[in-house]
């Protein structure tokens, strides 16, 4: 359960995005590689079967994501050394 609040806690700061959150959580429980593969592809298998409007406001959501994730890591680092000292 502890691993699933973390979890939460990075994904809601990651995206507001429903669809989103739903597949960063999945992705980050998942219990192996081959689990993180199979969503990928089937995340981004259904992503290909929308509309050319939507598939571009998804990708534009996912690029906003990625962006923050340089943010997250230093606010990260800065607790854990936080937690070390």
């Amino acid at each position: 359960m502890k691993k699933y609040a973390h979890v939460q806690d990075v994904v809601s700061r990651l995206s507001d995005n429903k669809t989103f959150r739903t597949f960063f959580t999945l992705y980050l429980m998942a219990e192996s590689a081959q689990e993180c593969n199979a969503l990928n592809e089937r995340f981004w298998r259904d992503a290909n079967t929308l509309p050319a409007a939507e598939m571009q406001l998804l990708k534009a959501e996912f690029t906003r994501c990625f962006l923050r994730l340089p943010e997250m890591a230093a606010d990260l680092l800065g607790q854990m050394s936080a937690k070390a000292a």
